[in-house]
C-alpha cells in the first residue's frame, strides 16, 4: 500500500509529465504552423518578384514647385513673387522660378509649374516665365540681347526662347518645343493614372502617344543624385529644365528598370538613354536592358563623372565631368552620334568548395575588362576605402591619389608575387605558358586603368590587329608589377601579349584578388569562364 503523500507525489509527476506533453504538442505545432508561413511567404515573394511590374513616376504638380536652394555664390537670382534680390531662397528646377524664403509657399498657390501631363489638344502654348534668363540671353523676335535687368524678359521653360517683354506679343502662341523637341516627351502625349494603396497613392505614367512632329526620339537621362562630389544631383536638375521631368531618373530612389520602362510605353519607338556616371552605373543600366528583353533595344550614351570611365574614352564621350554641366551641348553631341555594337561577355565563376562548404556558381557580364592580381587588388584597397565611414570626400583628383598610393604600396610589399604558379590559363582551348607575372588582364575595350591603351603600345602596335569592342573577340596582357602599372600608365612601357581569343578559362589554385569592370572582391579557387553573351546599342560620339 502506498502512503497518501505518495500518492499525491505521483499524481502530480503525472499530471506534470503530462503538461510537458501537451505544451510540447502545442510548441511543436507553432512551429509547424510558423514553418509553413515563412515557405508560404517565401512563394509568394519569389513570385512577385518574378512579375515585379516597373513603372514610370510622375509628380503632381498641384502640390506646388520642385525646390532647390538657390546658391547665390555662382548665381544671381530675384524672386519672382517679391521680385527683390535673392539671398535665401529657392528656384524650381524643373520650370525655373525663383522665389525668397518667404515667398515660396506663395509661389506655389500663384504660379503654375511645368506641365508633366496635358489632356486635351495635339499642342501646347509657350510656358512663359519672367525674368532670371541666362547670361547671354538673345531675343528670339529682334535678336536683342535680354535678360540684363533684375526680374526682366521672359523664357519659355518647354523650348528655351528667350524674349523682350515688349516683343512677347509678337511670338507664335503655339510652342514647338525648340530645337531639342526630339528628345522631349510633350504633356500632351502623357496620360498619368494613380496607383498605390490609400495613403500612399501617387502618380504613373500609363500611356504615351506618339507627337505630331518627326524625327522623335525621346532622351531617358539616368543618374544617381549621390554620386559624385553632388554632381549627380546638379545633371539631373540642369535636364529636369530642359525635358518632360518624368524622364529624368534618379537612381537613388529608383531602379534602372523604372526608367527604361519608357522603352514599353513607346515600343515602336527607339528611345535613347543617357546614363550620367561611372563604369558601374553604365553596366547597372546595361544589365537592366538585358533583364527586360527590351525591343527595339535603346541607344546609350555616357555622361562620365566616375574615376575610371573606360567606356567612355573609347567612345567619345570624354573622360569625367565637374561643375556645371552645357546641357545644350550635350544634347547637340547626343543628336549627332552615331550608333554603334558592343560585345558583352559572361564570367561564370564555379567553385566546388570553400571551407568544406559548397559554393554555387555564379554569373557576371563584362562591358570593359577583368583581371585577376595586382591590378585588382589595387582596385580592391580603393574599393574598401572609399566604403569606410572614413571616407568623407569624393573627387575625381583624391581618387586617383588613392589609387596611385596603394599602386606605391604593392611596390614594396608585392602581394602577387609568382602569380603564375597560383593560376592556368587557356584561350579558346589551348594551354598558355606563364612567365612570372602579378597579372592577368582580359580585355574587351582599347582603354584600361583610366585611359591607358596597352594593346596599342610599343613598336610592334602597328603591326597587330587593331583591338575592337564589337568583333567577339578578347585580348589579353600580362602585367609583371605595379611598378610595370606606373610605367604604363605613362606610356614608359608594354604589355606582355599573350594572346586573343573567343573563349577564355582561368583555373584558380589558390585565392587571389579579381575584378570585372571595376567591381573588386578575393576569389577563391575557383573555375573562371569567359564566353560572349551578346551585343548592346551604343552612342558613339567620334566623327566618322
Amino acid at each position: 500500500m502506498y502512503s497518501k503523500g505518495r500518492l499525491t507525489e505521483e499524481s502530480f509527476s503525472v499530471k506534470m509529465w503530462l503538461l510537458t506533453n501537451e505544451e510540447m504538442a502545442t510548441t511543436y505545432q507553432v512551429s509547424l504552423f510558423a514553418g509553413a508561413f515563412m515557405v508560404l511567404a517565401l512563394v509568394v515573394w519569389r513570385i512577385s518578384r518574378r512579375q515585379r511590374h516597373y513603372e514610370v513616376p510622375a509628380r503632381d504638380i498641384r502640390k506646388g514647385h520642385r525646390w532647390c536652394q538657390v546658391d547665390i555664390l555662382s548665381h544671381t537670382a530675384y524672386c519672382n513673387v517679391c521680385e527683390g534680390l535673392i539671398v535665401d531662397g529657392w528656384y524650381c528646377d524643373s520650370c525655373g522660378v525663383c522665389a525668397d524664403h518667404g515667398c515660396f509657399r506663395k509661389a506655389d498657390k500663384g504660379i503654375s509649374c511645368k506641365f508633366l501631363s496635358r489632356a486635351g489638344n495635339s499642342s501646347i502654348k509657350h510656358h512663359w516665365v519672367k525674368g532670371n534668363l541666362p547670361l547671354g540671353s538673345i531675343c528670339d523676335v529682334c535678336e536683342g540681347e535680354c535678360g540684363f535687368q533684375a526680374l526682366t524678359d521672359f523664357r519659355c521653360c518647354w523650348c528655351q526662347r528667350t524674349v523682350h517683354t515688349c516683343c512677347q506679343p509678337m511670338m507664335a502662341e503655339i510652342c514647338d518645343f525648340g530645337r531639342f523637341k526630339s528628345f522631349i516627351v510633350p504633356p500632351y502625349c502623357v496620360r498619368l493614372k494613380l496607383v498605390g494603396l490609400k495613403g500612399r497613392r501617387h502618380l504613373v505614367v500609363s500611356e504615351v502617344r506618339l507627337p505630331n512632329f518627326r524625327p522623335w526620339c525621346p532622351l531617358i537621362v539616368i543618374a544617381n543624385a549621390k554620386s559624385g562630389n553632388n554632381e549627380g544631383d546638379l545633371i539631373l536638375r540642369a535636364f529636369r529644365g530642359i525635358l518632360n521631368t518624368a524622364q529624368v531618373i534618379d537612381l537613388h530612389d529608383l531602379p534602372p528598370e523604372s526608367g527604361l520602362e519608357w522603352c514599353n510605353l513607346v515600343p515602336d519607338q527607339t528611345c535613347r538613354v543617357l546614363v550620367a556616371g561611372g563604369d558601374g552605373t553604365v553596366g547597372w543600366v546595361l544589365n537592366a536592358i538585358q533583364k527586360l528583353k527590351l525591343f527595339p533595344q535603346p541607344q546609350v550614351c555616357i555622361l562620365p563623372l566616375g574615376t575610371g570611365n573606360d567606356l567612355s574614352r573609347v567612345l567619345g564621350w570624354g573622360d569625367g565631368y565637374s561643375g556645371n554641366i552645357d546641357v545644350k551641348n550635350i544634347l547637340d553631341q547626343i543628336a549627332s552620334s552615331t550608333c554603334v555594337k558592343l560585345d558583352r561577355w559572361k564570367v561564370k565563376l564555379s567553385s566546388e568548395r570553400h571551407l568544406g562548404i559548397p559554393i554555387p556558381s555564379r554569373e557576371i557580364l563584362m562591358n570593359n575588362y577583368a583581371s585577376v592580381g595586382v591590378d585588382a587588388l589595387v582596385t580592391l584597397n580603393f574599393h574598401k576605402t572609399r566604403e569606410s565611414k572614413f571616407y568623407l570626400y569624393s573627387s575625381r583628383l583624391l581618387n586617383k591619389f588613392l589609387y596611385l598610393s596603394y599602386g606605391t604600396k604593392d611596390i614594396l610589399e608585392r602581394e602577387c608575387k609568382n602569380l603564375h604558379q597560383k593560376l592556368e590559363l587557356q584561350l579558346d582551348g589551348k594551354p598558355v605558358n606563364l612567365p612570372e607575372l602579378e597579372a592577368i588582364v582580359i580585355l574587351n575595350i582599347p582603354s584600361w586603368g583610366a585611359g591607358v591603351r596597352p594593346w596599342q603600345m610599343g613598336s610592334r602596335a602597328s603591326e597587330l590587329q587593331p583591338l575592337r569592342f564589337d568583333d567577339g573577340i578578347l585580348e589579353v596582357i600580362g602585367i609583371y608589377s605595379s611598378f610595370h602599372i606606373a610605367q604604363l600608365q605613362v606610356g614608359l612601357s608594354e604589355p606582355l601579349r599573350l594572346g586573343r581569343a573567343k573563349e577564355i578559362k582561368l583555373s584558380l589554385h589558390e585565392k587571389v584578388p579579381m575584378q570585372v569592370d571595376g567591381e573588386p572582391w578575393e576569389q577563391h579557387p575557383a573555375d573562371i569562364t569567359v564566353t560572349y553573351n551578346g551585343q548592346v546599342t551604343m552612342l558613339s560620339n567620334f566623327k566618322n
